[in-house]
């Protein structure tokens, strides 16, 4: 019992630190993110916190469990994972995915231990609600003076993590809002128990206040709506509390007049924010953009995924959301700036469950959502109970409804969705102090079968909530070196040193396609460095070149190999076997042709598989492939600048210029911001010796990036082919001043000056 108690300590322990550290902790290297550094904190104290609870229950020989549905409901999320996993095909994105993912089987797991094994741990420690409380607010605390510290001192970047202006500890803008708002109700409800006594009644205040001063400047409408909905609860609860213990209805200011300002305060930022953000000082005024797919978009996705019956039931698998996106995202998607974005996710985490894990797993998510709801009425109406247990059931009860409404309109990250489990946890374990929910004991020793049925159980849920954490930590691992693979080639372009990263990257995770790719993106600049610096006769030379070729081809068939579905390996090997076609490599340009066409059937919404396929098709000689190829790209996105701007190329190698000034005002129409659009039209302009439209065109380059070079000189010929000779010699000059040692622009300000044209006419523009 000695060791029990030793084990539990440390499982109690380890949760509180859990709470603690949550909101505010990272890691300040460039190379490991915010949501990475959250994801292994995580995993490594729920890792720490199940060893110790089990290794204590078996030592202890019995568990003592609270009887809640909210923790049968709760375990319905993995198992429909579960089946989602074995009925789309188990795979490397489905079970772990990078780690950072909450839409994967491995994560489903932590998030139902963080809810069990907070609802087991706190149920069984008196004053529990104490420790944790002044643990969150001590981390909350943290994560609101570093903020202020950021505020004052924007240069401060911590490694990164708060570099932008919106950046914070704990997430993005909108999740920072969020907890924020979590605090708020939870310190305001808790103010009157034994966790607010003495010191730590002002640093609940000082934590709330503050929270929402930050939630007046952040100005997120749902955030406001939510804390409204929930405050006015609180207020209507509370009151009623009271006339239960005192028999009448008695409103005090001094004691509920803190929940008529929240709402007060909520509704007016939801009126008036807009207009107050608008006026705030500039280091305060945070604009903050966040997109995401929309509720129409999400159920068009489903809808269009789960035709198939067993698709229908088990949805496409777990965290394929972005491979549905690209199969089947509406078309108008490719007219907005976001035409080329992956979306991981729908409108929100629950509605994105329903594409991947279909009926099955929006049956489970509607269950754990009922039953939360059921458990927290329960908590508030035993609100009434002038007990310490019945605030703080009540209190993270409110706290676990407030954050549950975010999975359904909104997509969290790591931390935050741990932080719903973990509030719910906390529910159970209240509600079972307050005697609101009863024990279930089961023993763990004797010989009958139900002892071992139990034991082989609980060993089981051992295994499972062990090997979920592991495997998000060794994915997690795998990203970190990755990260820090790109962090030092950008720093020293040390090819090797990069090299050797990847290589441990891939010995943690050999099914890390992004891995992969990164090997081929560093194998295509081993190979240019292996031909600019050595003699590509010497044998030695040769050998490494065909070496370094098939190590990095071998990169690519992995990737896809591994995961087929993703466009982006077929792309990447594309672009591999595309590069080995531009030097001649025997079948290199069938091997790039047939990945591009895969990568269309993977994603047949992006027009980037036949814009790339038309440079192939270039390559080769096949302008009249390349040309069909552009149409169709544009036919997907009638808006593809770079599409018209090769297609206005092509047209003007073969002559035509009518066609090549037609594809290169299209380019300028669709990107009126880049110069290179605009030089392109004016550039075959003046070859087809229309000097009106070059001159116009050719300014608008020098006016979006002066002293481009290219454009003054092709602008200096246009001025004097319009007979504007004066500001023809003036073009020239100034290109000279630019660089005295260019002949080309010498002569042609010598000849200007002798009054005859700048080139020889049978001299090509540029």
């Amino acid at each position: 019992m000695r060791n029990a108690g030793l084990f539990d300590k440390i499982a109690e322990w380890g949760m509180i630190s859990l709470f603690s550290l949550l909101p505010v902790f990272f890691v300040p290297i460039l190379w490991v993110t915010l949501v990475q550094a959250k994801a292994v904190l995580i995993a490594v104290l729920l890792l720490l916190v199940a060893l110790a609870w089990i290794s204590g229950r078996f030592v202890e020989g019995s568990v003592r469990v609270p009887a809640s549905i909210l923790l049968v409901g709760g375990f319905l999320i993995p198992l429909a994972y579960a089946f989602s996993v074995a009925f789309s095909g188990v795979s490397q994105i489905s079970l772990v995915g990078s780690g950072v993912e909450q839409d994967t089987l491995a994560f489903a797991i932590i998030l139902y231990a963080a809810l069990a094994l907070s609802a087991l741990i706190f149920s069984g420690v008196q004053d529990s609600g104490t420790k944790v409380f002044r643990g969150l607010s001590t981390g909350t605390l943290l994560l609101l003076v570093l903020e202020v510290v950021h505020v004052a001192v924007p240069s401060l970047s911590l490694g990164g993590v708060i570099a932008s202006q919106t950046g914070n500890a704990f997430g993005n803008w909108h999740e920072f809002a969020i907890v924020l708002g979590f605090f708020v109700l939870l310190g305001f409800a808790v103010r009157t128990t034994g966790a607010a006594a003495g010191v730590w009644k002002y640093l609940i205040y000082l934590v709330s206040l503050l929270s929402l001063a930050f939630l007046f400047i952040a100005n997120f409408s749902d955030v406001w709506a939510a804390l409204c909905i929930a405050a006015g609860v609180a207020l209507v609860i509370e009151i009623w509390a009271a006339r239960v213990r005192s028999g009448r209805i008695a409103f005090s200011w001094r004691t509920h007049g803190v929940w008529v300002a929240v709402v007060t305060l909520a509704v007016f930022s939801m009126v008036f924010g807009n207009y107050i953000n608008n006026v705030l000082p500039s280091p305060i005024k945070i604009v903050h953009s966040e997109v995401s797919p929309s509720w129409q978009g999400t159920m068009d996705i489903g809808g269009a995924a789960l035709t198939q019956p067993t698709a229908l039931f088990f949805g496409s698998g777990p965290n394929t959301f972005a491979r549905e996106w690209g199969l089947y995202k509406p078309a108008s998607v490719n007219q907005t700036i976001f035409w080329n974005t992956d979306f991981n996710a729908g409108r929100g985490s629950i509605p994105t469950s329903f594409v991947t894990t279909g009926i099955v797993g929006i049956l489970a998510w509607v269950v754990f959502v009922v039953f939360l709801l059921w458990v927290v009425v329960r908590a508030l109406v035993r609100r009434g109970q002038d007990a310490p247990d019945t605030t703080y059931a009540a209190a993270f009860g409110l706290a676990s409804g407030y954050l549950i409404a975010f999975f359904v309109f909104y997509s969290p990250g790591p931390a935050l969705s741990a932080l719903v489990f973990l509030s719910a946890g906390l529910l159970v374990a209240f509600s079972f102090h307050a005697r609101i929910t009863e024990p279930l004991y089961i023993s763990l020793r004797g010989e009958s079968t139900r002892s071992v049925a139990q034991a082989v159980a609980l060993a089981v849920f051992g295994l499972v909530i062990i090997a979920a954490p592991f495997g998000v930590l060794r994915s997690l691992s795998a990203e970190i070196l990755l990260n820090r693979s790109i962090a030092v080639f950008n720093e020293t372009k040390d090819t090797e040193a990069t090299s050797a990263l990847i290589k441990k990257s891939l010995w943690i995770n050999s099914s890390n396609t992004r891995a992969h790719r990164l090997a081929i993106q560093l194998g295509l600049v081993q190979l240019q460095e292996i031909v600019a610096h050595a003699d590509p006769q010497d044998e030695t030379v040769r050998a490494q070149l065909q070496a370094t070729i098939q190590a990095t081809i071998q990169h690519g068939l992995d990737a896809v190999s591994i995961n087929g579905e993703d466009y982006q390996n077929w792309l990447e090997l594309a672009g591999l076997y595309q590069q080995l076609a531009g030097v001649k490599v025997e079948g290199a340009y069938e091997g790039a042709r047939a990945a591009y066409q895969r990568a269309r059937l993977e994603n047949p919404s992006s027009p980037v598989p036949l814009f790339q396929l038309a440079q192939l098709e270039l390559l080769e000689g096949r302008k009249e492939a390349a040309l069909q190829n552009l149409a169709a790209a544009v036919q997907l996105k009638p808006n593809y600048a770079a599409a018209y701007y090769v297609a206005s190329q092509i047209y003007a190698s073969d002559n035509d210029l009518k066609n090549a000034l037609s594809a290169a005002a299209l380019a300028t129409q669709h990107a009126p911001q880049d110069p290179l659009a605009w030089y392109n039209a004016g550039a075959i302009a003046y070859a087809g010796e229309d000097y009106v439209n070059a001159i116009p065109a050719l300014e608008q380059a020098l006016a979006l990036q002066a002293n481009y070079a290219d454009a003054e000189y092709v602008l200096g010929l246009a001025y004097y082919g319009e007979g504007r000779v004066a500001e023809s010699l003036k073009m020239f000059e100034a290109l000279a001043a630019l660089d005295p040692n260019q002949q080309a622009v010498q002569d042609a300000i010598k000849n200007l000056r002798a009054g005859t044209s700048p080139v020889p006419l049978s001299a090509p523009a540029n």
